[in-house]
């Protein structure tokens, strides 16, 4: 008996002898370090989108620029870096194979970056804020909205997309810097009419609109509320496969927009709010121009994107708990 207690008693004095307490590594030096931007994404849209087709995609290099252009940019700049915050994240699956970063100064805009891969936010979480290089990325317009990615040629319906950019480029040319910080997101607050009234400076920015509530309408094929019946009370009943959006009406007093959620989000079957749960409202505000599938002159219309049910804020309070 002895003999086997001195073995243990000489392993645990040795392991008491090593040091187990080490200084803490600063995990934010895994990280890359930011480059300061040389352009803004306003100026960004200006100068590298020439084309104004309802579906384009142009080649961010000054090479392809026209000699019209050239003239008016500084071309000794040669590196074209924007900067921004994470304001999406594709946890709840309503979110898919994209970013938005926004930029963090007053009047700062937002776009969208398209990359092939499924759970984004393991690379680029909510918060994370990134430099993306823009040389020789793609940027161009999917129904009239901007986003970056790379370029595609959609045989299918004979047209040029801004495509998804691969994992390894993705990591090329979106550099995140520092750690995750959701707090520092500093979303627009603004009301529907106003949104509604706004041009391609908001698409893709985060907004938050108060005292609104869903009025238990969704959309017909014109874009226009129908009432839903008991069956449809829910985010997004199943398209069979088919993947469109299901659309929610909400209003505000000011006027009314449609919220859009994927048959593939974790709370696509959950109830919507009924009309009486009125509060903050936290969504990414997008524009879709379907003006070659639809017979009308001018089909662009604004439709929000909501990232989790935590993005019903105050005021919904006793309708998230009555999920649990």
């Amino acid at each position: 008996m002895i003999k086997k207690i001195v073995p243990l008693f000489l392993l645990v004095s040795l392991v008491a002898c090593n040091q187990v307490e080490f200084e803490p590594m600063d995990v934010s030096g895994l990280l890359g370090e930011k480059i300061d931007s040389t352009y803004s994404i306003a100026r960004l849209k200006k100068v590298f989108i020439t084309d104004e087709s309802l579906f384009s995609a142009n080649k961010i290099s000054y090479a392809a620029l026209d000699s019209a252009t050239k003239s008016r940019i500084d071309t000794t700049i040669t590196d074209i870096v924007i900067n921004g915050i994470v304001t999406s994240t594709d946890v709840e699956g309503n979110v898919y194979k994209y970013l938005t970063i926004q930029e963090e100064m007053p009047g700062g805009q937002a776009i969208k970056l398209s990359v092939d891969v499924s759970g984004l936010s393991a690379m680029f979480p909510l918060g994370q804020r990134v430099s993306v290089v823009c040389n020789d990325l793609y940027i161009g317009q999917y129904a009239q909205s901007v986003q970056m990615g790379v370029f595609y040629m959609n045989s299918e319906r004979n047209r040029i997309e801004p495509g998804r950019m691969p994992k390894l480029m993705a990591r090329k040319h979106i550099i995140p810097y520092g750690m995750p910080d959701p707090s520092a997101i500093r979303p627009d607050t603004m009301t529907i009419a106003q949104i509604r009234t706004s041009g391609h400076e908001m698409i893709n920015k985060l907004v938050v609109i108060k005292n609104a509530f869903f009025t238990g309408n969704g959309s017909s094929s014109q874009k226009r509320p129908v009432r839903l019946t008991d069956a449809e009370l829910i985010f997004a009943p199943s398209t069979n496969g088919i993947g469109y959006p299901q659309s929610r009406e909400i209003q505000d007093g000011t006027g009314s927009v449609f919220v859009s959620t994927s048959e593939y989000a974790k709370f696509a079957t959950k109830p919507i709010p009924t009309s009486n749960h009125r509060g903050h409202i936290t969504a990414i505000v997008g524009w879709y121009n379907d003006r070659d599938l639809s017979p009308v002159a001018s089909s662009i219309y604004h439709q929000l994107t909501i990232r989790s049910l935590n993005d019903l804020g105050k005021g919904f309070e006793a309708y998230r708990q009555s999920l649990n």
